[in-house]
């Protein structure tokens, strides 16, 4: 089941968008905050204290490499894990959004098969950003069958990552350093959605309030 919940993050998202549920740009910034406090509520409760009970300090480089990760992810998909998807109509496909998006759907998997809160942050996260990819691509010139295509592809990366990790042999040995290094993907994934919710560098009243709730209720979850 683990690995069928990000699966259907990604449809639920899709059909959200189906039924005109997207409309609202400030609802979907809200969902947007919402889940990048709780994604790095669970990275700082859950994620960062196993990584070190179960290595020492030089643990920390795998996190750093996970945020140099995340920042090379990012110049391919142009900020697009964080909200940053910006498709005018009839216009080409973003095959390097695409690419930038799985990419990063499919190392997030890695480790969520044996870490149940961190599955649900990502699940979380997924949604939000499921709906913009699906906007964008219902955006293009291209076919029905193709975009169809590319979502469900897209769904199946994350899962695609969990199995892998878990099945591969040559991987259990770098099972705490691949945590470690998505744990730094996290961190600045949700870091950045958090700093890039405010607006003119200023929180108002409603993000205040979704911020707080989603690290309190991945913290109380922890």
């Amino acid at each position: 089941m683990n690995i069928v919940l990000p699966f259907l993050s990604v449809i639920l998202g899709a059909l959200l968008v189906f039924f005109g549920l997207t409309k609202s740009q400030k609802q979907l910034r809200l969902l947007l905050a919402f889940s990048g406090a709780f994604l790095l509520s669970t990275a700082i409760t859950s994620l960062l204290p196993e990584i070190f009970a179960h290595a020492n300090s030089s643990i920390s480089y795998w996190i750093l490499v996970g945020i140099v990760v995340q920042v090379v992810l990012e110049n391919i998909s142009k900020g697009a894990e964080h909200g940053h998807i910006h498709i005018h109509k009839n216009a080409t496909l973003p095959w390097a959004l695409f690419f930038g998006l799985s990419l990063h759907a499919f190392i997030e998997g890695f480790p969520i098969y044996n870490h149940t809160k961190l599955l649900w942050a990502i699940v979380i996260h997924k949604l939000p950003i499921a709906m913009l990819l699906t906007a964008a691509l219902w955006q293009t010139k291209t076919s029905l069958r193709l975009r169809l295509a590319l979502l469900i592809g897209f769904a199946l990366m994350t899962p695609l990552g969990s199995y892998l990790n878990e099945t591969a042999v040559f991987l259990k040995p770098y099972a705490v350093q691949i945590t470690a290094l998505v744990a730094g993907v996290t961190l600045h994934i949700s870091t950045t959605i958090l700093f890039e919710s405010a607006e003119n560098h200023r929180f108002n009243t409603s993000k205040i309030i979704v911020i707080l709730i989603g690290l309190g209720l991945a913290a109380v979850l922890h």
